[in-house]
């Protein structure tokens, strides 16, 4: 992107730079910034459109070569750009950002299946069956029932000898 931007920058304001105003005045840039961080159109031109220098020719109001040469800029192969032009160089540029895009959804998708299956696999090792606790309940019941029978008999045949001993 700064590549583009500074080469965007540098480009158009050299057209620009020759160009006169309809006042004839000359040597404004189009762009002020040095990079895609801070690239910003010149404010003077913004706020007065007669300050942009659309001539060739100093005094010639229907002269737009300069204007017609900042248009064709876009097409123009550029050295800053590897001898692509701007709109070559923003194709390649919107390419290779959509292709990193799908990347990093493709790795998002793939990343959020592997959690949740790591998630169901944790459950599955440290998850809680109401299943298999209500069998255990029931196990616990039975030994429990068992148990009180046992210890029931136990004191049953204890009051026996003790009874028999009377």
């Amino acid at each position: 992107m700064n590549t583009l931007a500074t080469g965007l920058i540098t480009g158009i304001n050299a057209i620009h730079r020759g160009g006169y105003d309809l006042q004839g005045n000359t040597g404004a840039d189009f762009f002020t910034g040095t990079d895609a961080s801070d690239i910003k159109m010149n404010a003077a031109l913004v706020s007065d459109p007669k300050r942009l220098q659309a001539s060739a020719v100093a005094g010639s109001a229907g002269d737009n070569q300069v204007a017609l040469a900042l248009a064709a800029a876009g097409n123009d192969p550029q050295v800053a750009l590897g001898g692509v032009t701007f709109n070559q160089h923003y194709g390649q540029t919107v390419t290779r950002l959509a292709r990193s895009l799908s990347a990093t959804k493709e790795s998002t998708a793939s990343q959020d299946l592997l959690m949740a299956t790591l998630k169901r696999e944790r459950e599955s090792v440290s998850g809680v069956s109401i299943d298999e606790e209500m069998t255990d309940l029931v196990k616990y019941q039975k030994a429990f029932e068992a148990s009180a029978r046992l210890i029931t008999t136990i004191n049953e045949m204890l009051q026996e000898v003790v009874n028999l001993k009377r």
